[in-house]
């Protein structure tokens, strides 16, 4: 019953989330269920299947449908019919929409990241209250000082380049979510991220270097010149770090982990 549960809250939750990331992007009020057009910002309405203003379809809102639904039932079956499971639903639709407007923009939006940090970690702890847990909620505090801290070097000796400081905000909420589990989620959460994004990198790299090699740029050193603009290529960040905080919360629900945590 509470798969059902959470896979509909899944399905109303890609709604909201496509709706603030799209609002959040066109400096819109952040009001969701109004089926915002992400290319020209008006409010279509759900009911559309494509915008009156700019004639742009329903498109990529069934792949965020999809991985809303999936994610909310990898949720409850990870965390169980606890209050806390609030907060992790609410967890998973703001972390959707800034992976929207990370992928879409190139940017985690403060007015949507810090805003929604504040109220997902605030229905956190009221869920950690009624549930008795509140030592797992301080660790969790204490997880999203640590990945702050630790993203903030990163961010340093990257000196910001392929990694900005919208990320580093956003690995506050991330911290605090995986760490409520156990350090060890937060851990193994960091290194998915890695993973993700290396493997992201590559693929990424391996496509722009096939596309260019098949139409070389002669005047400018052919496959070099294309090696060079490859590597160049700019892809965000957050993405990988919410997918690998998601993964992490699911396997930690369900004991997949090789280690104790």
């Amino acid at each position: 019953m509470i798969n059902v549960l959470a896979g509909a809250f899944g399905f109303l939750g890609a709604l909201a989330a496509h709706d603030l990331a799209a609002q959040s992007l066109h400096d819109l009020p952040l009001r969701p269920f109004t089926g915002t057009c992400p290319k020209c910002g008006t409010a279509r309405g759900w009911s559309h299947v494509s915008c009156p203003s700019c004639q742009r379809r329903v498109g990529r809102e069934l792949a965020v449908l999809v991985v809303s639904v999936a994610v909310a039932v990898a949720f409850a079956s990870a965390i169980g019919p606890r209050w806390a499971l609030v907060g992790y639903l609410g967890f998973l639709v703001l972390t959707l929409s800034l992976a929207i407007t990370d992928i879409d923009a190139l940017r985690i939006v403060d007015r949507l990241n810090l805003r929604g940090t504040a109220i997902v970690v605030a229905a956190l702890a009221l869920g950690a209250l009624a549930d008795g847990a509140l030592p797992a909620f301080l660790r969790g505090l204490l997880g999203g000082a640590v990945y702050f801290l630790g993203t903030n070097l990163v961010f340093l000796l990257a000196r910001g380049r392929g990694f900005g400081y919208g990320d580093v905000k956003l690995s506050v909420q991330l911290g605090v979510f995986t760490a409520f589990l156990s350090w060890g989620t937060l851990g193994w959460s960091v290194f998915l991220t890695a993973l993700i994004g290396g493997v992201l990198s590559i693929l990424v790299l391996l496509t722009q270097m096939i596309v260019r090699r098949r139409a070389p740029d002669v005047d400018n050193g052919g496959a070099k010149r294309s090696l060079r603009d490859s590597m160049q290529v700019e892809l965000p960040y957050g993405p990988s770090m919410i997918l690998g905080s998601w993964i992490s919360i699911f396997l930690a629900g369900i004991g997949a982990f090789p280690i104790p945590t």
